[in-house]
């Protein structure tokens, strides 16, 4: 992935793959909660909110927006980093699960992420490939000060893991 029409498109794509899991559970499994981490519940909130963290990052306003200190890394510079950074922080996101489980509805939660992934498609158009390098748009917490590209990057790998995971709890 070179380029922010292909990481549009493969957003997109991974989107509707997590949109088209909800033809495969019931709010029984939605609440299943499992060994791991996370229920597919609990999941879907965190992808939900980082979606939706995604497109209110990229329609920030201008006059919010901070002039890059460094050139964008690559989507794999961006996989791997996070990788290498995750596994030193490995208890990274468990706070965010549920200590007390909640009861989650299928059709909410889809309404919810559908919105989110709109939202993210819909502000990815505003960013040229000049000006998705020119400006910083957010401190990840293991990645540090991201530009647009670099954002756009890592919502792509970010979707595509919890797609496998919540893939998994699906079957």
């Amino acid at each position: 992935m070179t380029n922010l029409n292909a990481a549009h498109q493969a957003l997109a794509e991974a989107f509707s793959a997590v949109e088209a899991l909800f033809t495969q559970v019931n709010d029984e499994k939605i609440n299943a909660k499992p060994t791991e981490k996370w229920s597919f519940g609990e999941e879907m909130v965190h992808l939900t909110l980082s979606t939706n963290g995604t497109g209110m990052l990229l329609s920030s306003p201008e006059e919010r927006l901070i002039p890059s200190d460094h050139p964008s890394r690559s989507y794999d510079e961006i996989v791997k980093e996070y990788l290498e950074k995750l596994a030193l922080n490995p208890t990274i996101g468990q706070s965010i699960a549920d200590k007390e489980p909640k009861q989650y509805m299928g059709t909410v939660l889809q309404e919810n992420f559908v919105a989110a992934a709109q939202a993210a498609l819909k502000a990815i158009p505003r960013w040229d490939e000049n000006k998705a390098d020119a400006w910083m748009v957010w401190k990840h917490p293991l990645l540090g000060k991201m530009t647009a590209r670099e954002m756009v990057y890592f919502t792509v790998y970010h979707t595509r893991h919890h797609l496998a995971t919540l893939s998994a709890k699906a079957a």
